[in-house]
């Protein structure tokens, strides 16, 4: 797609405010809104000049202050697709946005951010279904780019993608949120991270460290880093859900050294029910049950949560490092559903 747009790096290190008027967007489905003029900002605040004082007759004591400059509404995206890039000092990350149609730039939106395995690209998980049942309920999804393939997702023991470069993907994500919340309405508590392998991994560290921004996690094929209970504070409580095999050679349910991918190392993971009962504990949840113990699928759930937000994990028996489908278990639908029952999503 066409019309690309860059942010520089004050933009990069501006807040919502300032994300609002940096942001502009590519090529949709239908004609797009016309961009917002480019602005040049630095990384200081920037403060607007004061305005001359208008003609007058009279003879004033003292001259009245200047109004202030009117900020401009900020242009919601129109129902298409649009490829998104930003510059984060040197580094131009992007990201692709799907607007369904019908979504009511007035209303309280939902936005879903979908995030890739290790070697692929955010369009690349379009494939898994979500788009169509975004569609209905109007829900905003998002697919971002890791930079050279792989999250930053914090596990020990991981090669670098790029080496020499620090990839700060937590900031990346928040950026990216704001800007597409801002962009198209989308209310504080209505954001998920959905993610599969290293991108599970990865919204296992956003729960930990944008508790403040989402509502609800899903991690298909991953767990926690390999020590993140000493790190994880989470500002606020957060809904999570696991999926995960539990003869997975890629990334072990049972924790430990996740497989090379090509030369690279990929470092080590805690396991699956570590980080189930982690996220028990720090939602208040008083006790578990688990159902389906002999059948291809067991159910955990934190029960009597004190923060209301659930805990779910789901393990398939004997199964191996992908998102599943039926008639084992609809991963995508799965998803969805947990989503829309922690009130991320319109119902």
């Amino acid at each position: 797609m066409g019309g690309k747009y860059r942010w520089g790096r004050a933009c990069a290190l501006a807040g919502p405010a300032l994300l609002a008027a940096c942001v502009s967007h590519g090529v949709a489905a239908r004609p797009a809104p016309a961009p917002l003029p480019a602005l040049e900002l630095r990384e200081t605040a920037i403060a607007a000049e004061p305005l001359p004082a208008p003609p007058t007759t009279e003879v004033a004591e003292a001259p009245a202050p200047a109004p202030a400059p009117a900020v401009p509404e900020v242009e919601r995206l129109a129902p298409g697709t649009y490829q998104h890039e930003i510059n984060m000092e040197g580094q131009v990350r992007k990201w692709t946005t799907v607007v369904p149609p019908g979504v009511d730039a007035a209303a309280p939106n939902a936005l879903v951010v979908v995030l890739h395995g290790v070697g692929g690209r955010g369009v690349d998980m379009r494939s898994f279904g979500f788009d169509p049942l975004a569609a209905s309920p109007r829900v905003v999804m998002a697919y971002p780019d890791a930079l050279g393939g792989a999250w930053n997702d914090g596990r020990p023991g991981a090669d670098p993608m790029i080496p020499g470069v620090a990839i700060d993907d937590v900031r990346f994500l928040r950026l990216m949120i704001e800007a597409t919340a801002v962009r198209t309405g989308t209310a504080p508590g209505r954001v998920a991270v959905v993610g599969f392998s290293n991108g599970a991994v990865m919204a296992g560290r956003v729960a930990c460290e944008l508790a403040d921004t989402i509502a609800a996690v899903a991690l298909v094929a991953g767990s926690g880093w390999q020590g993140f209970e000493q790190s994880c504070r989470p500002a606020k409580p957060v809904a999570v859900m696991t999926v995960a095999g539990s003869s997975d050679p890629i990334v072990p349910y049972t924790g430990g050294k996740v497989a090379d991918w090509g030369a690279k190392k990929r470092g080590f993971v805690a396991p699956v029910e570590d980080f189930f009962r982690f996220w028990v504990r720090e939602n208040g949840c008083a006790t578990t049950d688990t159902s389906g113990g002999t059948t291809p699928v067991s159910e955990s759930k934190g029960v009597d949560c004190r923060t209301g937000s659930s805990v779910v994990r789901y393990r398939v028996n004997s199964g191996g490092h992908e998102w599943f489908r039926a008639p084992v278990l609809d991963t995508t639908n799965t998803v969805w559903s947990f989503l829309s029952a922690r009130f991320v999503l319109p119902r």
